[in-house]
């Protein structure tokens, strides 16, 4: 056996040993998807998974009362004009339920908010059993574009999912709601770095809706992406980052874990977004929740999500304690973590589908800081304003 070959197949078996050790499978049949180095989070450590905390800013923007809704979550963030905007979603007392609506609120110097405001009303208004889910923003120079996701109260009726699209030149006041398309969206359009659109959801079927757009105005051209079947979701919740070299990782949110935690699948694409890898798993420990994932201006990849394995407050979903980003400076190893929230948090009303803890992340590069906006127990809404010399390396 000649040396080349030798030195290929010894490669091959250290790849197959990794894979066998971590857990972590290919996204192709050359290309791990993500993974973290051993022992990064450490979860004997219920309270910061053995993580640093960050030096973050908390600033309230809506807390439930007893004269007020009581269910926040499904945060987005967007800048235009020089602020930056917030929107979530707004129930009476419990999740994704008939009256449910939209708020959102700005700031002009990420300190000091603006009172909250109905950005999406019920979609059906009373006599109907609709409510409006947050799914974010788009800008361009002239208008900012609000998303929200129509759905039937607890989701019994998946085909009835229908998003919608609002316009504004100001931020104030908005145009008729335009729908776009079939299915349920919860995160907000982006661009990537060659100037397409990419905008994440799921079909009515519960399978990843990946699309993508070469228009500007962030309501016409798009088109579905192509990403094989897997059996593993109930709500794929995607969020991507891109690499340094071009290719995007999109990441999933899988069904609910076994008594050991679930984790992070991840797809890859290497043509912009027309088409992805299989779904495979990753190493990268999820308490089955939302993540958002993205890039820092130095190209840093990172994730908010909550990694927490001990158990939570619904059978086989972990803790949404403590809030944790994650950072990898190639996209592929995740090598350093901190906590953005920790603290614990409770609860004051009752609602069904509720959890405890700093959840649903989205985040924003605005101004020299990293904001990364939540829900809080899925009853108030708050975000976390970070300096980004505290995680760019």
């Amino acid at each position: 056996m000649n040396s080349v070959r030798r030195t290929k197949l010894l490669g091959i078996a250290s790849g197959l040993l990794f894979v066998a050790l971590t857990g972590v499978l290919s996204a192709n049949d050359t290309q791990l998807a993500i993974r973290t180095t051993p022992g990064l989070f450490n979860q004997r450590d219920t309270d910061t998974l053995g993580l640093p905390q960050l030096s973050g800013t908390l600033s309230i923007l809506y807390r439930a009362s007893t004269s007020s809704f009581k269910f926040c979550h499904h945060a987005n963030l967007a800048v235009f004009r020089d602020r930056l905007y917030a929107c979530w979603s707004n129930g009476i007392d419990k999740e994704d339920h008939d009256g449910q609506v939209v708020l959102y609120c700005f700031t002009e110097d990420g300190v000091n908010w603006s009172t909250p405001l109905v950005l999406a009303q019920d979609p059906d208004g009373a006599l109907g059993d609709l409510g409006a889910v947050s799914a974010g923003f788009h800008t361009t120079s002239g208008t900012i574009v609000a998303y929200y996701t129509a759905i039937a109260s607890d989701h019994k009726t998946f085909g009835r999912d229908r998003l919608f699209a609002i316009s504004s030149t100001n931020g104030e006041n908005w145009s008729k709601p335009k729908e776009l398309v079939a299915g349920f969206f919860i995160e907000s359009p982006r661009r990537l770095r060659s100037g397409r659109l990419l905008m994440n959801g799921q079909f009515p079927n519960r399978q990843p809706r990946l699309r993508y757009s070469d228009t500007n105005d962030g309501v016409t051209g798009w088109r579905d992406a192509t990403i094989p079947h897997s059996n593993v979701f109930d709500w794929p919740e995607p969020s991507w980052f891109e690499r340094r070299d071009g290719t995007i990782v999109m990441l999933f949110r899988t069904k609910a874990g076994p008594t050991t935690g679930a984790v992070l699948y991840a797809s890859i694409s290497k043509d912009n977004g027309v088409s992805w890898s299989p779904p495979a798993p990753t190493n990268y420990p999820d308490a089955t929740a939302r993540t958002h994932a993205g890039n820092l201006p130095n190209s840093t990849a990172y994730i908010i999500n909550n990694p927490n394995h001990n158990p939570g407050g619904m059978r086989r979903i972990g803790q949404r304690r403590p809030l944790v980003i994650g950072l990898s400076s190639d996209g592929l190893l995740f090598d350093r973590a901190f906590v953005i929230r920790g603290e614990n948090t409770s609860g004051r009303f009752g609602g069904k589908n509720k959890l405890d803890g700093w959840q649903y992340p989205a985040s924003k590069v605005w101004k020299g800081h990293l904001f990364v906006a939540h829900s809080i127990n899925k009853e108030d809404f708050g975000v976390t304003r970070i300096p980004l010399e505290a995680v760019e390396p």
